[in-house]
């Protein structure tokens, strides 16, 4: 910025010379106001100067004149121009001219001065008549310089005092503003001292001092100790910012989010770690790029551009959001899933001063969200749909069902003898042998109208769409022969297995997928009882399916009992044949009695409970109320025996809920054991193995229900740690008239006691029967011709 004219004269210095300024401008008007009429009046002198002289020249040669002396004349001239200050006089008289001259006198000023005065030679010229006769003329020209030269030394003089005064004024005015302003230049040295960054500076009130000045002093004291008190903030905040700011950074630098910063046109102003890692650019070689120059967006799926939602948001002023199906192209060309939100930054005033992007890696996730919605239609083992996707698909199909005339067939799948094969070589061979399984008849059957999914365990079902019955009853006995073929190798094992088929076709009759896998199920169920590898079709009055349907009525009336407990408690003794055994034993038995209070037979209920999974409920509840009885009644001192089924003896936590139950209550655990059929502890061999070793180690025993009644119960009995086998009923009625059953139930007993383990006989009815065991010497025997089932006093 330029300086302006005079501003590098200081106040004292425009002072004096503006007052320089006025005394010469004063002594200008001085001088031109005395001078020019001093000039005048010199002018008016020399002209009455020179009339004298003409007038004294006249008179002198007037007698010379009339007597036409003509000599005479000329001296008289010639004297008188010597003897004053004429430059030239002369006398003409027809042809007669007599003149006389004498030199100018130099004049002791400049030539200025004289061409600033310019008076010029002064003449004066008059006719000589006397007596009324002209005798010719007489001329003079005085000399200015005398007048001239005291005019030049009067204007020296009065100059001379002038610039006298001039000087004493000057020094006079320095010294006072010398004094007055010495106020104002220790505000200058205090204003230059806060310049430089002494906030501390301050000016000093001297006594004397014009009122202005120290006014002025107080003024801008209380203005810098403002000023102070303002710098002092604002260093306060200052380091605040550099603290948040070096917050920012680290948090910026630190956070998993990657964070790109933006002016308000959009330009990039600073990328995080996590963005520079993500985009692969640096954040010094992104500023001033565009963003979708750094981070170009495109569609997941189509691979279509994408405009960048910062963009957005800086023409909208909002927040946005990106869709959850983008994906950003990285510099080296790989693509990155992302999902990021974007909002512009406002100043105080609510200006948008710029804006920030804050994406996230979504790759990782949008995988694992890609896998879970893969695992919640498929099964994790098989690859093939889920229960939950094939649910959806019969909802779909009894929607079309009843709104278009669509033909659709489902079937339920179950395995034949899977459990062989899962407890003999393990859940690693059952695992396989699915695997094998589900390869061959989804290549046998799935495909554009057909959809295979496992339902659980070794079941599936089949969706069989736009295809009548017989067409898929021809694909299912297909798939029945195929899978008849197959053969499964396990180490040096090789299995055949069967499967069974429930076929069902949907009809808008049906109200909802519930009862579609109601009928499939009761059809399966039904093929797996006629001795499995069979197809049944349901048929509403099919005898069988109609009984099934009848233990699936059992399931609400057993659900209502469970609720009111109307679930009680019997007991039934086994009786000792031997003399040693002291205490008194007895199988715990569960019955129900209906709402009319008649007490229900378990064969009516049971085999529901069993088949629909309510089971390992009963069992619990008989558990619990037999150990809590035992823990209220010490006075009881027999021991009793508990049912467990299938389902229960197939559950890993059934040895925990005993222990744990045991745990709660206080009675000797030895007092109880658990009865489990041979058939149940046969297809859950392993797990019921482990469960007899875990109770055995707190004094718990085992009994055989039911044997004899499979088919090959001496090949488990070595793995079976069992303390007692509870010989069948059906061996033991009749065995005094059939010799058969007879040898039957004495290689039994035999068998037993070479095994370490006690027998019991049970439905004993007849006294033939009672006799034949004595004899034989069975431990136990159970039977309504001893003891009928009574209700547990509780």
């Amino acid at each position: 910025m330029s300086e302006a004219p005079g501003a590098r004269f200081s106040l004292s210095g425009r002072i004096l010379g503006a007052m320089f300024v006025l005394v010469c401008v004063m002594y200008g008007a001085a001088l031109g106001g005395l001078g020019l009429p001093l000039i005048d009046r010199v002018r008016t002198q020399l002209q009455l100067g020179a009339e004298r002289e003409l007038s004294a020249l006249k008179t002198a040669i007037q007698d010379e004149v009339l007597l036409r002396d003509y000599p005479a004349i000329e001296q008289t001239i010639r004297r008188r121009v010597d003897q004053s200050h004429l430059l030239q006089a002369s006398y003409m008289l027809r042809q007669v001219r007599i003149e006389a001259q004498s030199p100018a006198r130099a004049g002791n000023y400049p030539a200025w001065f004289a061409a600033l005065v310019q008076p010029g030679p002064v003449r004066a010229e008059t006719r000589l008549d006397i007596g009324g006769t002209s005798y010719g003329s007489l001329s003079v020209a005085i000399d200015p310089a005398p007048a001239m030269q005291d005019l030049w030394a009067l204007g020296k003089r009065f100059t001379l005092l002038a610039s006298a005064s001039l000087l004493v004024m000057l020094v006079l005015m320095q010294l006072l503003l010398t004094r007055s302003l010495r106020g104002l230049y220790e505000l200058r040295l205090a204003a230059r001292a806060i310049e430089s960054g002494n906030f501390a500076a301050r000016a000093r009130l001297v006594s004397g001092s014009p009122p202005e000045v120290r006014e002025t002093k107080l003024a801008f004291n209380h203005m810098a100790d403002h000023v102070g008190k303002l710098v002092a903030a604002l260093e306060h905040e200052h380091a605040e910012l550099l603290v948040e700011k070096e917050r920012l950074r680290v948090t910026f630098e630190s956070i998993g989010d990657a964070v790109l910063v933006t002016d308000a046109s959009g330009l990039i102003e600073f990328l995080n770690p996590r963005a520079e890692e993500l985009t692969g650019f640096a954040s010094e070689e992104a500023r001033g790029k565009r963003v979708q120059e750094v981070m170009p967006l495109i569609e997941e799926s189509s691979g279509d551009p994408v405009v960048n939602p910062l963009e957005i948001a800086l023409v909208r002023d909002a927040v946005v959001e990106l869709d959850n199906h983008t994906l950003i192209r990285r510099r080296d060309g790989s693509t990155i899933a992302i999902s990021d939100t974007a909002a512009p930054i406002h100043s105080v005033d609510g200006r948008v001063q710029g804006g920030v992007l804050v994406f996230q890696d979504e790759t990782e996730r949008r995988s694992l969200m890609q896998r879970l919605a893969w695992q919640a239609e498929r099964d994790h083992l098989t690859g093939l749909w889920n229960r939950r996707a094939m649910e959806d698909k019969l909802t779909a199909a009894v929607y079309s069902v009843q709104h278009v005339p669509r033909h659709f067939v489902f079937c339920y799948i179950d395995l034949d003898r899977f459990k062989l094969v899962n407890d003999t070589c393990g859940h690693r061979a059952g695992d396989a042998l699915l695997q094998r399984l589900t390869a061959i008849m989804a290549r046998r059957i799935e495909g554009e109208n057909h959809y295979l999914a496992r339902l659980g365990g070794d079941e599936f079902g089949l969706l069989f769409i736009d295809a009548t019955l017989s067409t898929a009853l021809n694909q299912i006995q297909a798939l029945r022969d195929e899978i008849g073929r197959f053969r499964f190798e396990w180490e040096d094992k090789v299995f055949r297995l069967g499967v069974s088929f429930g076929v069902t076709e949907l009809h808008a009759g049906h109200s909802d997928v519930g009862e579609i896998l109601a009928q499939a199920d009761t059809a399966c169920y039904h093929a797996k009882s006629l001795g499995g590898n069979a197809i049944q079709v349901y048929e509403k009055t099919h005898p069988a399916l109609q009984k099934i349907n009848d233990e699936m009525q059992w399931i609400a009336v057993i659900t209502r009992a469970f609720e009111a407990h109307r679930f009680v408690l019997f007991r039934q003794e086994k009786v000792a044949l031997r003399d040693d055994v002291v205490a008194r034993h007895y199988e715990v038995l569960l019955r129900m009695r209906g709402e009319d209070g008649v007490i229900i037979s378990p064969g009516e209920f049971l085999p529901a409970a069993e088949r629909y999974g309510l089971a390992p409920s009963f069992d619990r509840w008989v558990v619990r109320n037999v150990f809590a009885y035992l823990d209220t009644h010490p006075e009881d001192t027999a021991c009793y025996a508990l049912n467990l089924s299938g389902r229960s003896l197939s559950d890993a936590s059934t040895a925990d809920f005993i222990l744990e139950e045991i745990s709660r209550y206080h009675f000797d655990p030895t007092r109880i054991s658990f009865e489990v059929t041979e058939t149940a502890a046969i297809d859950n061999l392993d797990t019921c193995e482990r469960l007899i070793l875990t109770l055995k180690s707190r004094g718990i025993h085992f009994a055989l229900d039911d044997f004899g009644r499979g088919q090959s119960s001496f090949g488990y009995l070595k793995r079976l740690p069992v303390a007692s086998l509870k010989i069948d009923g059906d061996f033991v009625r009749g065995l005094d008239t059939d010799r058969e059953k007879l040898a039957i139930v004495k290689a039994m007993h035999t068998l037993a006691h070479e095994l370490g383990k006690e027998t019991i006989a049970e439905q004993v009815e007849t006294e033939a029967e009672l006799a034949c065991l004595k004899a034989m010497g069975v431990d136990f025997v159970q039977g309504y011709l001893l003891s009928k089932p009574a209700p547990l006093p509780v």
